[in-house]
């Protein structure tokens, strides 16, 4: 698109008055005192706000977490909205404004929902371990409501009210792709002249400017009494797996698979056959499926390579019959799956010794295909219980990318190799998806990136410009609305979605704390 010689001049002017506003833009100096002060106030609030479950879609941890912002929020001068999330989403989320004496408008966002299961929180709750506050959801994006809520305290504490209004949106289903509060992100957008997004930074003080789109694909093998659709789809999975690589900046993880084939062995003759079950259980390591897939070790995709491997063992002993009950594993789309298990039947003829067929199969799914994974397997006489279940062979994918170009790009590579059938009778089908755009700094955006590195340097730290990371984030929905987003105002920290210990880093709190704030200040006070 041609830019016209009026939005070149605008453009022209914004920069130049960032840049001045960088410059002229005084820090004040009690600010600083302040926020460290403010840090053991900013950790109890993240030991209350981690206290709760609040999954996407559990409704009493939501709530429990609304409940205490808002409680905090006017408490402080806040006033205080609850809307109702569209498209039944569950929780209620939160507009909070600060009404200012100013002419310049701020909208800060973040999202009170993560990733993790119920009993997650009273199971791993809020610890400190030297330079770390650890609990589940600690950075992701509790620290970046926490920030927020305790940068107002101290502009609050200082006496400055020199914005007309700063406006703190916290929604509840960001983790699934705000279905339920999109529009109202964009619209609250629009009606301010700049936006601050509270996701975390990595360890190392960071802004982003760009985020990847978010995709998914689906997968579904119909099962039958004639289909070997667990084998299919662990096929599927292993023969796309690497569709990515074809495919710059993208990246394509297997996150969650269902199968369960009821139709088995149980047909044949007790009186010529002796059973037995072998079940395989994988324990791999959960990471963040778009942002650290490298950090984790993918159970499902283990679990299918079990199930292929296996197969080819049992089909190297003609008269062993083989057929895979279930197989399993993963929780949500944008986690690397942690645990996978898969079951098998046998049926070995009664002139034959079944130990040494359950010890070469068992020996075959335990050679492991990643590095880092852990394998048991157990065998037992007879056949697994019966299953009252229709029979069902399901997979997702987890995909990111830069652009909707190379979105389609990964989605046609992926449906080529999902298209080399095992099997002739299989019966595929594949439902793909762009659920989440990707974010794209503007002019405007990156500038207000500079200013907030500039600020950084002074207030004594060094800011890293992130050209893009490859989370999907809300700033995706706000920047649609045409106005500057600066993304990644959280906490510097680690292992979001993680098995392992989510983190922040204390001694990084005080500076973020007055760098958002000032931030506020400098939006707040520009012509």
């Amino acid at each position: 698109m041609r830019a016209t010689a009026s939005a070149i001049t605008v453009l022209a002017a914004w920069a130049a008055l960032v840049c001045s506003a960088a410059a002229a833009h005084e820090l004040d100096p009690a600010l600083v005192p302040l926020a460290e002060k403010e840090t053991a106030p900013l950790l109890e609030t993240l030991r209350a706000l981690t206290a709760f479950d609040s999954g996407t879609g559990q409704a009493p941890g939501l709530e429990g977490v609304a409940a205490y912002i808002e409680n905090f929020a006017r408490a402080i001068g806040g006033d205080v909205q609850r809307v109702a999330p569209a498209n039944d989403v569950a929780g209620t989320n939160l507009l909070i404004t600060f009404k200012g004496t100013g002419k310049r408008s701020v909208l800060l966002i973040a999202h009170m929902d993560t990733v993790y299961t119920a009993g997650t929180a009273a199971a791993r709750p809020f610890r400190i371990n030297g330079n770390r506050a650890i609990a589940p959801g600690i950075a992701d994006d509790k620290s970046g409501i926490a920030v927020f809520l305790h940068a107002m305290n101290l502009l609050k504490a200082r006496g400055f009210g020199d914005y007309e209004r700063v406006t703190m949106l916290f929604t509840t289903d960001e983790e699934r792709g705000s279905a339920g509060s999109r529009d109202l992100i964009r619209s609250q957008a629009r009606a301010h002249d700049a936006v601050l997004s509270g996701e975390p930074t990595g360890p190392d003080e960071g802004v982003v400017l760009g985020t990847s789109g978010v995709g998914q694909l689906n997968v579904r093998v119909q099962a039958g009494p004639d289909a070997r659709a667990i084998e299919e789809l662990a096929d599927v999975i292993l023969r796309s797996v690497d569709a990515q690589r074809e495919v710059p900046e993208t990246r394509m993880n297997w996150t969650v698979m269902r199968a369960e084939d009821p139709a088995g062995l149980g047909r044949l003759s007790n009186t010529a056959y002796d059973f037995a079950t072998l079940t395989f259980r994988v324990k791999g390591r959960a990471s963040h499926a778009g942002v650290s897939p490298e950090l984790g070790v993918n159970a499902v995709v283990e679990t299918a390579d079990i199930v292929r491997r296996v197969s080819a063992a049992s089909a190297r002993m003609p008269q062993v019959r083989l057929h895979w009950r279930i197989a399993g594993g993963g929780v949500v789309s944008n986690i690397i799956p942690e645990r996978a298990q898969a079951v098998a039947e046998l049926a070995v003829p009664k002139n034959q010794d079944m130990r040494p067929v359950v010890e070469r199969l068992a020996e075959a799914g335990a050679r492991g295909l990643l590095s880092g994974v852990e394998i048991t397997a157990e065998s037992a006489e007879g056949l697994p219980e019966k299953s009252a279940a229709q029979g069902q062979a399901f997979a997702s994918a987890d995909q990111r990318v830069p652009d909707a170009q190379a979105y389609a790009s990964l989605v046609r590579q992926a449906r080529a190799r999902i298209g080399q059938q095992k099997f002739s009778a299989s019966a595929i089908t594949v439902q793909d998806g762009l659920f989440f755009p990707p974010f794209n700094a503007t002019a405007q955006g990156r500038e207000l990136a500079q200013l907030a590195r500039e600020i950084n340097a002074r207030l004594g730290g060094t800011l890293t410009l992130y050209p893009r990371t490859y989370g999907g984030t809300d700033a995706a929905w706000a920047g649609q609305s045409g106005q500057p987003v600066v993304e990644s105002m959280g906490l510097p920290g680690g292992n979001y979605h993680s098995s392992q210990e989510e983190f922040i880093l204390i001694d990084r709190i005080p500076r973020r704390l007055a760098l958002v704030a000032e931030m506020i200040r400098a939006i707040a006070q520009r012509p």
